[in-house]
């Protein structure tokens, strides 16, 4: 599947930013500039929700893409409201949590770059920032202009190109990955890697130091803790096959997870998080007023 045969659709944004809560309680608000996301990973939890069932008229997860122009107009608005009410600097919020803000879409759109040149006027507590997308450091500059209220999150689930040409062929590869973090770092971003959901990488000694090389903090998860469903949601996709197929371990098992976490852990402390709790700390911080 390439770029020409993604159903692109554009969806006036009625609203820009959503309440959250579940796996992403800490955070207050979520932000998708999309809906639908090309990237297609095979485990994508957002494949087995009601979004998905609610706009894909058929189609695959992956297979369509619907731009929400005019969100950064909604946003300029949502943000002057809370201003004026005085709940922007406690307010964290992700983008996105369904959709990669930096899927091919964006260069031709730029909803993301335009969104985040709202919140360089109006920032937000904290804004976090989820992609696996080189094209993030075209933006580079306004998330160094926003400085400690930003966080760049760059997933990054293994070391092993034939594990993600596999899982997630349609994604960036990894050294690209392992790339835009690094220079993300380098521009003094404060850059996160999340290793979610771990997938089978080479041994935690390589692979952990990979990811300490290029970035702040690494967040670990497996689909089992981080799916949402214990692990159910990820038994209605086709990893089990997957898994199977390629003869790796159970999908099931957090093992290899738990040991890349410790091994990161015994080296940068409170700097590497676990699952849910590790990923909403600093929103947690942000939105209970405690820095």
């Amino acid at each position: 599947m390439n770029d020409s045969q993604t159903l692109l659709h554009e969806r006036p944004a009625r609203g820009a930013l959503t309440k959250t809560g579940g796996f992403l309680t800490g955070f207050s608000h979520t932000l998708q500039p999309y809906i639908g996301c090309r990237f297609g990973c095979s485990y994508c939890y957002v494949s087995q929700s009601n979004v998905h069932r609610f706009y894909n008229g058929g189609m695959e997860w992956g297979s369509y893409v619907y731009p929400r122009v005019g969100i950064a107009d909604r946003l300029e608005l949502e943000l002057a409201k809370m201003k004026s009410r005085q709940t922007l600097e406690r307010s964290a919020i992700f983008m996105s949590s369904s959709t990669d803000p930096y899927q091919g879409a964006e260069r031709t759109y730029q909803l993301t770059r335009n969104c985040l040149s709202v919140f360089e006027k109006t920032p937000p507590g904290l804004l976090v920032i989820q992609t696996r997308s080189p094209l993030a450091a075209r933006d580079f500059d306004i998330m160094a202009a926003l400085g400690e209220r930003c966080l760049l999150n760059l997933t990054i689930e293994t070391d092993r190109e034939d594990v993600r040409r596999t899982l997630t062929p349609y994604c960036p590869s990894i050294r690209q990955r392992l790339r835009t973090a690094s220079q993300a770092r380098d521009r003094g971003i404060a850059t996160q890697v999340t290793v979610s959901p771990c997938l089978p990488y080479s041994n935690e000694d390589a692979f952990g130091k990979l990811l300490l090389e290029v970035s702040d903090r690494v967040i670990v998860d497996s689909f089992v803790a981080g799916d949402g469903g214990g692990g159910k949601r990820t038994e209605r996709t086709g990893i089990p096959a997957m898994y199977a197929g390629s003869g790796w371990e159970d999908w099931r098992s957090q093992e290899a997870a738990l040991t890349l976490y410790c091994w990161l852990r015994d080296r940068i402390g409170e700097r590497a998080g676990w699952s849910q709790e590790g990923f909403t700390r600093r929103a947690r911080q942000v939105t209970s007023g405690v820095h």
